[in-house]
């Protein structure tokens, strides 16, 4: 990469977007942190396809619930460390956290409210 031909906080946000891509990867296949696709053992590349776009479905869902959840400071309720300055938890895992629990509320004005925050920040 030639020499000054991106300042150095568009490198930071294009690395930060890097991490979510991987934290997506991770968030479809382990069960535990998110949709358990390895789980599937599935041989047919038409069943893995039509599987694939469902958990891309479903795994946008979350990562709207779990932007909404952290927007409220529902995440802080979640943590482990002391780290307050910044995420730690993927949003897939959060909203999941979230949505077994009764104790935290999402109204739809939340996620329309996330979902138009999710589409400014994707902008380049």
């Amino acid at each position: 990469m030639p020499k000054g031909e991106f300042p150095p906080l568009a490198l930071v946000n294009i690395y930060k977007r890097r991490m979510t891509i991987e934290e997506a990867f991770r968030d479809t296949k382990n069960e535990y942190y998110g949709l358990g696709l390895k789980r599937s053992r599935s041989q047919s590349i038409e069943r893995l396809q039509t599987l694939l776009l469902i958990a891309l479905l479903a795994q946008w869902c979350l990562y709207v619930i779990g932007k909404a959840a952290e927007m409220q400071g529902y995440h802080r309720h979640f943590q482990s460390n002391t780290i307050t300055t910044r995420r730690v938890l993927s949003y897939c895992y959060l909203a999941k956290r979230i949505l077994k629990t009764s104790r935290y509320e999402i109204t739809e004005k939340m996620l329309f409210e996330a979902l138009d925050l999710l589409l400014l920040e994707t902008k380049c």
